[in-house]
This record gives C-alpha cells, structure tokens and sequence, in this order.
C-alpha cells in the first residue's frame, strides 16, 4: 500500500474550503448567494475571540521603539494588541535589559515622573485604537535607548480572495473550522438547538486543546516581589 509523501493539506486549505465545510457541518438548508460574505465576518470574529482568551505564540514578535531624550509617552503601532515584556537596549554596546513592567495606576502614583535615567519600568494603557507605553525613568542623554517590545499582534484579516489561507497554524484549522460551524449556526434558521450545542461543545473542546498545545514548554518559577511599607 502506497504512503503519501506530503504533509502540508493546509498549504490548499484555503478560506473557501474552511467555509464548505462548516456548511457541510451545519447540515440543513442549501447555502444561500451572500452566505459567503456573512462567513467571513464571522471568520473575523472568530479570530478576535482568540486573541482576547490569550497569547496566541504565532501571533507574537519583537518591534523596536527608539526612546527620546526626556520623554517618557510613546504610541505603539496600530496592529499591536498587548505588550508581553519589554527590553531597554543600549545603542553604545547593544546589551539588553529587561524592564519591569508596572500598572498604569502604579506609574500615575510616581511623584516625579521626569526623573531622569536607563528606563527600568514601563506601563501601558490600551486606547480604543492603538497602545501607549510609558517609561521610567525618562531617557537620559547617557546613551541612545530603543524599547523592544514582546508584543501580541493583530492576526491578518479573511478577506474576499478565495485563494488564500487563514492566519493560523495547521494545529488550529480543526476548531477554526467547527468554530465557523457554531457562529454560522447561531445565524443559520431553522438549525436545531441541539447541533448548535453540539458544535458549540466540540468547538470549545478542540480549541482549548490547541491553546493548551501552543503553550511555550518551559519550567515555570515564581518569585514574590516583596515591598517593605
């Protein structure tokens, strides 16, 4: 019996195809022409979701913000969800140093925020379209610094194109899928409220294994920051 040589189906899963078969698993009534479009917001929604339930590894990288001297508020870029842990970098050696990360209630309670310095701390406050990030203390003239940031990131839209794959792993097309399939059935008339919880059930359960898989595989130590009052 022949073996197949090839492992990567999901190079050709495109977003059409996750769409067919959440159809296919919602059963019932044929597809109608806009349900297409309707699937693809819900893709969208989906994928949102995810973001707010954790840090998706595939959704992580490093980007640089180049500090100036004596000020202590920067924007972040549009796309950057979270940022994970921050890193001050010396232009003179390159050397970096990890920054401790604070609330924003906890920077607004520094008495002189223009101190002057190598940034240690940093806080963030999430807006309504983008990230800011303070530091302290505030750059000193000592050295050029650059903020590299541990971001979460935002996760590439499904658009119209019937040729193209979802930004996610493989690991993940099992619940994208059956994810597709709840949303679209909370739409869908006339679907019955059993196979709503059903797919409900199976969507949960295959995504809490994928989020589970993607964690990072390393030793866990917590050390208590103790603050003498």
């Amino acid at each position: 019996m022949a073996v197949a040589t090839t492992s990567d189906f999901d190079a050709t899963f495109f977003i059409d195809e996750v769409i067919e078969e959440a159809f296919a698993m919602i059963g019932g009534e044929p597809e109608l022409g806009n349900d297409g479009i309707t699937a693809r917001r819900s893709l969208n929604l989906l994928l949102t979701d995810w973001q707010n339930r954790g840090v998706l590894l595939w959704g992580t990288d490093i980007k640089s913000t180049v500090l100036t001297e004596n000020v202590a508020e920067y924007t972040l870029e549009d796309e950057t969800v979270d940022v994970l842990n921050g890193y001050i970098r010396l232009s003179s050696n390159s050397n970096d140093f990890q920054m401790n990360r604070m609330s924003y209630e906890e920077y607004e309670a520094i008495t002189n925020k223009a101190t002057a310095g190598r940034p240690t701390q940093f806080a963030t406050l999430k807006g309504r379209d983008n990230m800011k990030v303070y530091v302290f203390p505030v750059p000193d003239a000592a050295d050029t610094y650059t903020f590299r940031q541990y971001r979460m990131k935002r996760l590439k839209d499904v658009n119209r194109s019937a040729l193209e794959n979802a930004d996610v792993p493989f690991r993940f097309l099992p619940c994208l899928t059956v994810g597709l399939a709840y949303y679209l059935s909370l739409k869908r008339p006339n679907v019955p409220t059993e196979r709503i919880s059903m797919l409900q059930a199976h969507y949960e359960s295959l995504l809490g294994t994928a989020l589970e898989a993607d964690k990072e595989r390393v030793s866990l130590f917590i050390s208590p920051r103790l603050r003498i009052v």
